[in-house]
């Protein structure tokens, strides 16, 4: 991992309706998908969506592990104690529950 930054552990769910985070999942923030699991378009959307949550240009943030599987994590570029909390308020409620 480069210096600063976050590993953020992603349960994705391909094909939604709308890409969004939807709360926690087994330790793992759940994200819904739009885009089809085909050519890494569902990898590129989800880093595209946790890059805009964590306030950065979508190049800061890139798959680490599991490009072909539902378990993921991916690694977002920048201070972490500030991506986190901005991610944490991207997330809102939607983990309240789970």
């Amino acid at each position: 991992m480069r210096e600063g930054g976050l590993l953020v552990a992603v349960k994705a769910v391909p094909r939604a309706r709308a890409t969004r985070a939807v709360g926690v999942q087994a330790g793992a923030l759940r994200v819904q998908i739009a885009a089809p699991p085909h050519r890494g378009q569902s990898n590129r959307a989800l880093c595209d969506y946790l890059a805009r949550a964590a306030g950065v240009r979508p190049a800061s943030a890139r798959m680490r592990r599991g490009s072909g599987g539902a378990r993921k994590l991916v690694e977002v570029d920048g201070q972490p104690s500030e991506l986190a909390r901005r991610l944490i308020a991207a997330v809102g409620t939607a983990g309240e529950g789970s």
